[in-house]
């Protein structure tokens, strides 16, 4: 997968926890929030080891 295409996914992945914060922080505390944020939460944090520390594989 391309750095730039990574980097893009990463940028909304950011901005839709965000917005999961948002919705627990305003509206009606509801259970499918929470999940999705957790679910943000994990894709970022798998995005960010991808990015930036998996060692690249040689190719022969």
């Amino acid at each position: 997968m391309s750095r730039v295409f990574l980097f893009i996914i990463l940028i909304i992945i950011i901005f839709n926890s965000f917005r999961y914060l948002y919705y627990i922080a305003t509206g009606p505390i509801e259970a499918y929030y929470f999940v999705m944020l957790a679910i943000n939460l994990a894709g970022m944090g798998f995005g960010i080891y991808h990015l930036f520390f998996q060692k690249k594989s040689q190719k022969n």
